[in-house]
């Protein structure tokens, strides 16, 4: 289910499922019967940047955060929906994120992009036209004060090394994180909600795959 209800409040699941059969990036699960115990074990083979994933400092640097370094509370938090509107293949830009936010985004909040345009990501389409984030934007949510950027299928990090290296430098030292292939932004109420992104625990892990839930309605998260 995308959509269900907890009580008062409305939880929408914005992760994108992995089916190993025919995932692009390494995922094996290989279940095998323990015969000590009597029950079924699974060894499990993944990319850390699988389907639905949270990237930390540690995913460009070395001597930046890994995911057992920050917080727990940086895996979760209050979010904002910025719907850009912009020329096809645009740069996101300050003035595209000002004209979004309408003085919204507060310091520690999870920033979630939408725009008109959609592509598969990392597919190396000619045909994409998402705007893209570039040094610009990255400055803005650095100023900010965010603490995780999330997008889905209508905003790009990948559209040349150049930019991609530029925002990454521009957040990942103030501990900005980025949350990356969102699935079902479109099936949100809300502008304005709460979301749990919670990675596994791993010590040394740059970058892992995440369910990443919206909870609408919770107060103080409205």
């Amino acid at each position: 289910m995308i959509v269900e209800q907890l009580a008062d409040y409305r939880v929408v699941d914005l992760s994108k499922p992995v089916d190993p059969a025919n995932s692009i990036r390494l995922c094996k699960v290989e279940r095998f019967f323990q015969e000590s115990s009597k029950d079924y074990h699974s060894n499990l083979t993944v990319e850390s940047h699988l389907g639905t994933h949270i990237e930390t400092p540690y995913h460009y640097r070395d001597a930046w955060k890994d995911i057992l370094e920050l917080p727990v509370t940086a895996f979760m938090g209050r979010a904002v929906l910025l719907k850009l509107e912009c020329e096809p293949g645009a740069p996101i830009t300050r003035k595209m994120l000002d004209a979004a936010n309408l003085g919204r985004v507060r310091a520690g909040d999870v920033v979630i992009l939408t725009s008109p345009y959609h592509c598969e990501p990392f597919s190396n389409d000619p045909n994409d036209q998402r705007p893209y984030l570039c040094r610009e934007s990255g400055e803005w949510f650095a100023e900010k004060k965010v603490k995780c950027i999330g997008f889905g299928d209508s905003a790009a990090i990948e559209h040349s090394v150049k930019d991609a290296c530029d925002v990454h430098e521009a957040v990942m030292p103030h501990d900005i994180m980025f949350l990356e292939v969102m699935q079902n932004l479109d099936r949100l109420e809300t502008e304005i909600f709460m979301i749990i992104y919670q990675p596994m625990p791993i010590k040394g892990l740059d970058s892992c795959c995440v369910r990443a839930l919206a909870i609408e309605g919770v107060p103080g998260f409205c």
